[in-house]
């Protein structure tokens, strides 16, 4: 009997296996690669498939990812329009001395299917707009009047932040933390745009302090004792979840 041979037979089958085995994983590495982006991609707000939607707000349209569209028949000139940010906010209702207008889709129908959003800060001295996040946008922000020290958390854990003037624009990356400090002598204004019709606003104090996470985890998880997280849970500003 050639050995030779039949060794070699083996060994090709044994390499075609291999091969097999790379190419399936292969494949499926690939698979899951096109899975994850196709996911990326379905988190953003999807584009429309007409020029615009205005929101029918009615109690009986159905909620769905969105709004369903006004008859366009009865859409007017005026649908376009939002007048809501002439004005500046009440700064000194808040309890931080500065107060956050987010105007989207619930306040202006409008915005339905565009994938926008925009929001107005209004500053007293010293006021702030506590650390928060939008899951579902990134944004920016244009000094309008004023001077703003504001910043973001990057998912590493480091924080960008610098001081702007007016005219100035900064930028917060998707699902950050970021705030918003007044550092003037005089208040501050600014126009923000986010890339979502409904981007979220989460207070990280009211989530961490005012949703009943269990005491024992929040005292054990920050090192403080039950004295202490009762005096932060108290104090946490009315407007942004407090039970002041």
């Amino acid at each position: 009997m050639d050995y030779s041979c039949h060794h070699g037979s083996k060994g090709s089958s044994r390499q075609a296996a291999d091969w097999r085995s790379a190419t399936v994983a292969f494949a499926y590495t690939t698979l899951l690669i096109v899975a994850s982006s196709v996911r990326m991609v379905q988190a953003a707000d999807p584009d429309p498939l007409q020029d615009f939607c205005v929101a029918d707000m009615s109690s009986h349209a159905p909620h769905v990812n969105g709004f369903p569209c006004k008859d366009r028949a009865k859409v007017t000139s005026k649908d376009f329009l939002y007048t809501g940010m002439r004005k500046a906010g009440n700064a000194s209702s808040t309890g931080t001395n500065a107060f956050p207008l987010i105007v989207d889709v619930l306040l202006y129908p409008a915005l339905n299917t565009l994938g926008i959003s925009h929001g107005r800060l209004d500053f007293d001295i010293g006021g702030v707009i506590p650390p928060h996040t939008h899951p579902f946008a990134s944004e920016t922000l244009f000094v309008v009047k004023g001077t703003v020290y504001t910043g973001f958390i990057s998912f590493d854990n480091i924080l960008y932040a610098e001081t702007l003037q007016e005219g100035d624009v900064y930028i917060f990356p998707k699902g950050s933390l970021h705030f918003q400090l007044n550092v003037g002598n005089g208040p501050a204004v600014t126009f923000n745009s986010l890339n979502s019709q409904n981007p979220g606003f989460l207070s990280a104090a009211n989530q961490l302090l005012v949703t009943k996470i269990p005491e024992k985890v929040l005292e054990t998880s920050i090192g403080i004792n039950a004295k202490t997280l009762k005096l932060l849970q108290d104090s946490v500003p009315l407007s942004f979840g407090g039970s002041r």
